[in-house]
């Protein structure tokens, strides 16, 4: 009876309970009375969320009267509405005009984009998730002013990115990327688009100068998702397709081929190359469709979840990201993982920490271009009756006549792949001790692993040319263990209702280590898989190791002021130390001071408020620098090597690098000019920016001249000259909402004018890329420097009468249909005086168009991108268009190469002797306009709210880079060109090839809430 009595009891209880919950339903809706599909609402302190539907429309189940509602939407301001008695509650959200009460992130710290007063530009990461890319500044292409993104095209390639054009010459010309706070260098490849809450791009020096010494490229923010409150919500996205690899060029057929080798022949006074060209007819040997997919797969899979009390907050996310080479082996995977925890013990505490597990692995052939190259005639296989059956597997393919190596059999013998795993942990603590005053400590740790092994086996393909008769192996293992530490306090105060006070300071330390450890050797045993090893190798052992360490101290304060939201200050000042200097030069100090006046919120505005609803201007300067070079540059180095003495390998030593004891910053001052407006209730909106900066005492690796007596290859790095750049950047959007539809479209422009200013010496000049690019006072660093390609001569009389004026000609072996080259200075000469810049890699502008609809379930995205004003150098006209070599050649060349007055004044004629230097020459005949307009995204969806028991389901279709109109006959107009190892990046900038295409990409995906 007891125990009836107390299951009694608990029954009441639970009943009690049970109708103490209250049903809620309603509406959310827009000022327009326009329903708000997709609406967030969350019981506080409950952890129950549900969502609202097409119509607007919601049911939620609440514990008591009491209980406070949230609703809160993209775009619109958050409501939070205690439910009292009512079962059921209609909602209006207001839109925030421009998103002006978002907040932005800015260094060390966080402001509304209202309280802005430096050129930052904000990305969501709803709008860069709308493409599928192994890199996710790849998405930002088109989106933000000031930004030039260039593709790389290629499995984990990772792209260029300008941030108001270039400010160094022989460095790093990649932004800093800082992730949640923490600095992470030059590439965020490890990043995965679905991680990411927000980038915020710091453009201009005002605004970057509080990350100093490593910020004179611009520096990149970027926020990754936390948790929210309420019950744990799963997102699935799914996409998956294929990337296309079309052959860029129509290569000649056998027949064709012959018949233009022989025509090159006959040019030149010999018997035809391949006689009776008719009988290769129809044996065209088919390299690209061997070698090369035509379809190559790539998949994106994330999962994620978000939930968490008002004490604890999670959120948690796993990415597989694989994109395959076009060659049938090698490709990038990468492997990626986020769980971030937040803690709040009370008001005034709380702690948070994030781990980032990660792990890639990559590696590709690179040899596309030979399967092009190589004659048509020359079958993949050797015949059988070449073979005796002692041939390995490497050694049963054909050899090319045309010194090409075998392409199929270059591939079946890749080995050289790359393992990485890293981990980065992530953890600070926050205090609140008084209201507005906020103490935060934050510390990294991240440790990384990096694992290259190389196996090329033994093999014999043609005894003199194509050949190892030894295989080898090597492995190099990287390791690093990095630091960071950063303390600041925030206090933030109004006084007087009117005068708004935000004082930051703090402190930050910073170390980076690292070593790797080689072995190689030759003489495997046997190629097999099992046998790759450096222990298995019998000969030639060979190993080595270093170590390498720097470390960065700072200290940094910003001061920000407003009156009434109406007049604002904001001042930096950031002084850091760096191990990569001796003590004369160790510290260097980056201030920053920027203004703004919101001219809108003026009383003699208010009767303006129907048309203008905000206006404002800004001013910005400040000062950056660039430390980016290697560790103790001020030491002297030795380098090793081996020199031949009697016949015997002798190693030997040399001074590779001399020390540079007065060695400093790279520095970069920077002014900004901006306007920022919102019209028509904020639906048309813009900013409009100019900025100038100049780079002093710019960071150069120079050679010893020979009279010193050290090696050619001796280098010395010094702070030489400095270079100035200016242009503008323009932001326009205009979104508006009519019925259940609703549209937006943003542009984007920018220009770069850059020049230089000075060198370490007068006159003096500095070369690039084999001499074919030059860098003078006076002019944009980095133009294409060679000789002018004057059309070509049409006719004897032509050719007679291009002399000096004692008519000697000026070109001795040039026949009719050659390059006639310009006597550029006119002295009667042809020579290297006659050398002149013949192009510039550098885009004039660039621009962005981004478009986006929506009715009921259905959007679409369309996202567009155009360089406008640079040029390319387009090395693969040698190879497709000069006789001289037995490569493959386009087909139709024996058309289009000159045959005749007025056929062609372009490509020279066919030729087995290039004895005018045709092709080896560099000329304008290599310089095409590279001008393109690329449609980067285009998007089509329909999403599902509130049914089949999730709270989303969105399924779409993209294709990206679909399209791309240029003038440029190369493989692909986005090119970059250029080493970033090798210190050439500006220099050697704009030269294209048999670069690795961006390649066209159809994907189906499918997103999934619940």
């Amino acid at each position: 009876m007891k125990y009836r009595f107390i299951w009694l009891f608990i029954a009441v209880l639970c009943s009690a309970a049970t109708f103490a919950q209250i049903t809620v339903k309603g509406t959310v809706k827009d000022k327009s009375a326009l329903p708000v599909p997709g609406a967030n609402i969350i019981v506080k302190g409950a952890g129950t969320s549900t969502s609202t539907d097409f119509d607007g429309k919601y049911s939620i189940v609440v514990p008591n009267k009491d209980a406070q509602l949230q609703f809160s939407f993209i775009g619109f301001t958050t409501k939070t509405i205690t439910v009292g008695d009512r079962t059921s509650l209609d909602v209006v959200l207001e839109q925030v005009g421009q998103n002006l009460d978002e907040v932005v992130v800015v260094g060390y710290g966080t402001m509304k984009k209202r309280d802005v007063t430096t050129s930052i530009s904000s990305v969501k990461g709803k709008e860069l998730q709308t493409m599928t890319v192994g890199n996710v500044t790849e998405s930002l292409q088109g989106k933000v002013s000031g930004v030039q993104v260039t593709g790389q095209g290629g499995p984990g390639a990772q792209p260029r990115v300008l941030i108001r054009g270039i400010s160094t010459l022989n460095l790093s010309t990649d932004p800093l990327y800082v992730i949640d706070g923490v600095p992470m260098g030059t590439s965020i490849n490890f990043l995965s688009n679905n991680e990411i809450e927000s980038m915020d791009v710091l453009k201009d020096a005002s605004a970057s100068a509080i990350y100093g010494s490593r910020a004179s490229n611009g520096v990149i923010l970027i926020t990754t998702k936390r948790g929210k409150v309420g019950k744990p919500k799963f997102n699935v996205d799914l996409s998956n397709g294929f990337q296309m690899m079309d052959n860029p060029y129509n290569m000649s057929s056998a027949e064709s081929y012959a018949t233009i080798m022989n025509k090159a022949y006959t040019n030149s006074g010999y018997s035809e190359y391949l006689p009776n060209a008719e009988q290769y007819r129809g044996k065209t040997t088919d390299w690209w469709g061997t070698g090369i997919k035509k379809a190559s797969p790539v998949t994106n899979a994330s999962i994620g979840v978000t939930g968490g009390s008002e004490k604890n907050t999670y959120a948690a996310s796993l990415n597989y990201y694989k994109s395959d080479s076009f060659y049938g082996v090698g490709g990038w995977e990468r492997i990626t993982a986020r769980i971030a925890n937040d803690f709040k013990f009370s008001d005034k505490v709380s702690v948070g920490i994030t781990l980032n597990p990660r792990f890639e692995t990559w590696g590709s052939p690179g040899n596309w271009a030979d399967f092009d190259k190589i004659d048509p005639i020359t079958p993949i296989y050797k015949p059988a009756d070449q073979l005796n059956g002692t041939e390995n597997e490497y050694s049963i393919y054909a050899r090319s006549p045309s010194f090409v190596w075998n392409p199929v059999a270059s591939v079946a013998r890749y080995d050289d792949y790359t393992d990485q795993y890293n981990l980065n942990t992530n953890a600070y603590l926050q205090y609140e001790p008084i209201k507005g005053l906020v103490f935060r400590t934050q510390g990294s740790i991240e440790v990384g692993d990096k694992t290259q092994s190389i196996f090329r086996p033994d093999f014999v393909i043609d005894a003199a040319h194509e050949k190892a008769e030894i295989n080898s192996v090597e492995r190099k293992n990287t390791t690093n263990h990095d630091w960071t530490w950063q303390t600041t306090a925030t206090y933030n105060k109004t006084f007087a209702e009117k005068h708004n006070v935000s004082l930051m300071v703090g402190a930050t330390m910073e170390e980076y280590n690292g070593n790797d450890v080689w072995g190689y050797g030759e003489g495997v045993p046997n190629n097999s898989d099992l046998m790759r090893e450096v222990n298995a190798a019998t000969k030639n052992r060979n190993s080595g190791g270093n170590s390498w360490s720097s470390s960065l101290q700072s200290y940094l304060s910003r001061l920000s002021y407003n009156y009434d939201s109406k007049y604002y200050l904001t001042g930096s000042f950031r002084r850091d130390g760096s191990s990569k200097f001796m003590a004369n030069n160790k510290w260097a100090n980056f201030p920053a001071a920027s203004a703004s006046w919101r001219i809108s919120n003026e009383g003699f505005m208010e009767n303006t408020k129907s048309v203008i609803n905000n206006l404002s201007l800004k001013a910005g300067w400040g000062r950056v620098g660039n430390q980016n070079l290697p560790d103790a540059v001020y030491q002297s180095n030795i380098g090793q090597g081996y020199y031949v003495i009697g016949g015997e390998v002798v190693d030997t030593s040399y001074p590779s690098s001399m020390a540079n004891k007065d060695i400093k910053w790279e520095t970069v001052e920077d002014m900004n000019f901006g306007l920022d407006f919102g019209l028509f209730k904020n639906k048309f909106s813009g900013t409009l920016e100019y900025y100038e900066k100049t780079t002093k005492d710019m960071l150069f690796k120079k050679q010893f001249p020979t009279y010193s007596g050290f090696p050619d290859y001796s280098t010395m790095w010094t702070n030489v000259g400095s270079m100035k750049s200016n242009g503008i950047d323009l932001l326009l959007s205009y979104k508006d909402k009519k019925g259940n539809f609703s549209y937006g479209a943003d542009f984007t422009f920018t220009t770069v004018n850059v020049d230089m200013i000075s060198l370490s010496a007068d006159g003096e000049k500095l070369y690039g890329s084999s001499n074919r690019t030059l860098t003078v006072e006076g002019d944009e660093p980095g133009y294409f420097y060679g000789y002018v390609a004057d059309g070509l001569f049409q006719n004897q009389t032509e050719l007679n009468s291009h002399t000096d004026n004692h008519g000697t000609k000026l070109q001795q072996y040039a026949q009719v249909g050659d390059i006639r080259f310009k006597d550029v200075n006119g002295d009667g000469k042809l020579d290297d005086k006659d050398r002149t810049k013949i192009g510039s890699p550098w885009a004039k502008y660039t621009m962005g168009l981004n478009f986006n609809f929506a009715y009921k379930g259905f959007d679409l995205i369309a996202n567009f991108y155009a360089s406008i004003g640079n040029d390319i150098v387009n090395q693969n006209i040698s190879d497709l268009y000069n006789g001289a070599s037995l490569t493959n050649k386009v087909a139709g060349l024996e058309d289009m190469a000159w045959h005749g007055e007025g056929t062609s004044n372009y490509v020279p004629r066919l030729s087995k002797n290039d004895n005018n230097e045709n092709f080896t020459k560099f000329s304008s005949l290599y310089v095409e306009d590279g001008s393109y307009m690329r449609m980067k995204n285009l998007q089509i969806g329909y999403t599902f709210l509130n049914q089949f028991g999730l709270d989303r389901l969105r399924l779409s279709i993209s294709g990206q880079n679909l399209w791309t109109v240029t003038n440029y006959t190369g493989v692909d107009p986005e090119v970059a060109g250029g080493d970033p190892d090798k210190g050439d990046r500006v220099k050697g900038a704009g030269f294209g090839g048999w670069n690795y295409p961006v390649q066209p990409t159809i994907l189906m995906g499918l997103n999934v809430g619940f």
